[in-house]
């Protein structure tokens, strides 16, 4: 916690639960304030104007706190400006505490969320005596890098700010181009004045389908759609792989489906088990129908959910929390207990091996990996040293792991973790921006990854596929190797990726983004995006604001993974199976089935 600040309470805060608590120097009084909300773009919110960022002057103070949210979060400073008194602030653990800080050194301040980290708020401090808003002359990043203020990676994370933060800078695929409009107010950036619309930027938009067409049907959770009759974002999309377009949305407008983030199906992909983000509840609706036949509470930010091959249990990671809650498949999913994965853990996107013998979590608060043995649900915690480790997954013999740190491996600036997993221990890390230059912005090679999240390893086990949000790219690992062998471009935000079946053998990888419309099919043969599949439904007027925004979890049916696939292919001609199933499954080949 940040030195020098007290815990105190006012008249208010003396009367409530220790949740509602106001963490701040005694006596002092917030200029501006950032409430935290569940609202797209604006996560930490200006009530006075509804911006993302607020200006102060040397000496005033900032207060941060939970506004209209469903659930906890930490408040944590991103960058800084190098120096700054009393910096980092970092909240361990998610809570409804808020903050409210004095900032005396001018330049810029961002702060975001651990748990839920592409929420961005900031502060600049600005200078009256200096021209032009002041951002400072170096900035220190969380990992304990310090970069020049007009460095390549500095001016990246302006930009990408403007564009988290203001919906209609989104990269919107019914549009001819993609335009990053910056408005001309001057910064001062290291004495120097320069215009802020010097980071905007335009790209032509072009929308094209795979020449090959897919086997079944894929999934995403375009999580910041906004629908009428609810108060919260999100639904789940579904596109036909055989023709690529777009067939339904399950949007959850009785339950308030609350920033939908991954999904999984049951053996007989009858049911799709749904996570909401920001929210503390499980929704469970009918894959060929969209019918929600259940929405419980599991715990504070479910993020993920897998089941295990063999009893079809489910498996859902708690992020706001110390554990994994198992429970009881189908329709109406029950809580049978909770695995705990360590000590303020945190756990996001997790791994079960094939074999259903260990699962793997990532622990986002604690700079760990657990890996659990699920007979015994015992787990051992192996430290890493990675920043925010947010998403595992496994190769298919079960023996190692790739786990993406958000912030990288200090001093790595953006790093995969690999993992002994029946060795529970850590091998190695994998450099994803070895060939970046933060400084000049050189790219050199083929290893440009910023920001990675998901990062699936292919069903042959010879590549890992890793979406980088910041350098908007897609890195591709050679396992053999560890090395990245290409990299692919991706979009604003690039987030979920997932292997679907190709017809007549092979795979693609699908990868969708937060803030663009659109899903990237990648044929794994060639190592060259294939395609460009809109997400949006302009013939759906129940869609209010971000059509198709907000690509994150990706589910492609059939499964490839085999420990998963063999489970679904038992069921085969014994009637236990949909017609439509029993289709795709006649598709594949005996190396897509495993056999």
């Amino acid at each position: 916690m940040v030195a020098g600040i007290i815990l105190s309470w006012n008249v208010q805060a003396a009367k409530a639960d220790l949740d509602d608590a106001v963490l701040s120097t005694p006596g002092l009084m917030p200029s501006a304030t950032l409430e935290m909300t569940d609202e797209p773009g604006l996560w930490f919110k200006d009530p006075v104007d509804g911006d993302a960022l607020v200006v102060l002057k040397p000496g005033q103070a900032v207060q941060i706190k939970m506004g209209d949210t469903r659930t906890e979060h930490t408040i944590t400073s991103l960058l800084w400006p190098a120096g700054a008194k009393d910096f980092p602030i970092d909240q361990d653990q998610p809570s409804n505490v808020s903050i409210t800080k004095a900032l005396d050194t001018p330049g810029l301040y961002v702060f975001t969320c651990k748990v839920h980290p592409y929420m961005f708020g900031a502060v600049v401090v600005d200078d009256p005596a200096t021209e032009g808003l002041d951002i400072g002359s170096e900035l220190t990043l969380v990992t304990g890098v310090t970069v020049p203020a007009d460095s390549d990676i500095a001016k990246r994370l302006l930009r990408t700010f403007f564009v988290v933060t203001t919906p209609d800078l989104w990269r919107d695929y019914r549009e001819p181009e993609w335009k990053v409009s910056l408005p001309d107010i001057p910064l001062n950036i290291k004495g120097q004045t320069i215009s802020l619309s010097a980071l905007s930027l335009s790209m032509p938009n072009k929308l094209f389908n795979p020449k090959t067409p897919g086997v079944g049907e894929v999934w995403v959770n375009t999580q910041f759609e906004m629908i009428e009759g609810k108060t919260k974002p999100g639904s789940a999309t579904r596109i036909d792989a055989a023709n690529w377009k777009l067939v339904n949305k399950v949007k959850g407008v009785e339950q308030d489906l609350n920033h939908p983030h991954n999904m999984w199906p049951d053996q007989r992909y009858q049911y799709i088990y749904q996570t909401q983000w920001f929210d503390k509840r499980l929704m469970t609706f009918e894959r060929e129908s969209g019918k929600v036949t259940s929405n419980v509470e599991v715990g504070e930010s479910p993020s993920h959910v897998l089941t295990r091959p063999g009893d079809d249990n489910l498996y859902v990671a708690i992020n706001n929390s110390e554990h994994v809650v198992k429970m009881k498949g189908g329709s109406r999913p029950a809580a049978i207990k909770s695995i705990s994965t360590g000590k303020n853990s945190g756990p996001h996107g997790h791994f079960i091996t094939d074999d259903g013998k260990y699962m793997v979590t990532p622990n986002a608060l604690a700079s760990s990996v657990s890996v659990v043995d699920l007979d015994t649900e015992k787990n051992t915690m192996i430290p890493t040293g990675g920043v925010i480790p947010i998403a595992v997954w496994g190769t298919p013999d079960g023996q190692r792991a790739y786990v993406a740190n958000l912030l990288g491996t200090p001093p790595l600036l953006s790093s995969l973790t690999v993992i002994d997993i029946p060795g529970k221990k850590k091998l190695s890390d994998i450099d994803l921006a070895a060939d970046y230059d933060p400084i000049s912005g050189k790219i050199s090679g083929e290893a440009y990854g910023l920001l990675p999240i998901q990062t699936p390893v292919s069903p042959d086990g010879k590549y890992v596929v890793t979406a980088n949000t910041l350098s908007m790219s897609i890195t591709i690992v050679d396992t053999a190797t560890n090395k990245v062998v290409k990299s692919l471009p991706c979009e604003a935000g690039c987030h979920g990726v997932h292997f679907g079946m190709k017809k007549g053998g092979g795979y693609y990888a699908y990868v969708a983004s937060k803030f663009a419309n659109n899903l990237l099919v990648v044929d794994m043969d060639k190592l060259e995006v294939a395609g460009s599949i809109l997400l949006a439904d302009d013939k759906d007027s129940s869609i209010k604001a971000h059509n198709g925004m907000g690509g994150q979890g990706v589910l492609p049916l059939p499964l490839v993974e085999h420990g998963y696939l063999a489970q679904t292919l038992k069921l085969s001609g014994k009637k236990e199976l949909s017609p439509q199933v029993e289709g795709w499954l006649k598709q594949l080949t005996k190396e897509q089935k495993g056999i």
